[in-house]
């Protein structure tokens, strides 16, 4: 099972975001609202909001995914609390920011890379889901595949 789904995204999206945006709307109560690729002078930036059933369940999948004892660029990668200034659909502005840290550039575009294959490793992983009783109805996957 690969997470993803082809979502819309307006014409002003740094096409460089679209594969780590699809990833995270496929978690349960993930929604992203902005991001940034940093174009190679920033940090690469992914805002969103925590909304919805299930929604702690893909907050904690996508911790887990980052954390670093998971993931080789987890000691760079964070990801922290923001206000906003507007509200989104009645839901306060609260959000969520995922950013790589001082990875910049193809280094960066890399790790969204790595980090989108160590979530498909996660969700595929029998072990991880039963432990924690993930329920995988809420995630959006794109296909299955033999992992």
């Amino acid at each position: 099972m690969e997470l993803g789904a082809p979502y819309e995204y307006d014409d002003r999206m740094d096409k460089e975001c679209v594969p780590l945006c699809d990833a995270l709307n496929a978690l349960p109560g993930i929604r992203t609202i902005e991001s940034c690729c940093g174009h190679g002078q920033h940090s690469f930036r992914v805002y969103f909001l925590v909304d919805g059933t299930n929604s702690m369940q893909g907050l904690f999948f996508l911790t887990r995914c980052v954390d670093r004892r998971y993931w080789e660029y987890g000691g760079s990668w964070d990801i922290t609390l923001s206000v906003a200034d507007v509200v989104h659909d009645g839901i306060l502005p609260t959000v969520f920011c995922l950013s790589s840290g001082t990875a910049k550039g193809q280094e960066a575009y890399d790790q969204v890379s790595s980090l989108i294959d160590n979530m498909n490793h996660h969700l595929n992983h029998a072990n991880f889901i039963k432990e924690f009783g993930i329920n995988l109805d809420g995630f959006v996957v794109s296909h299955w595949v033999d992992k």
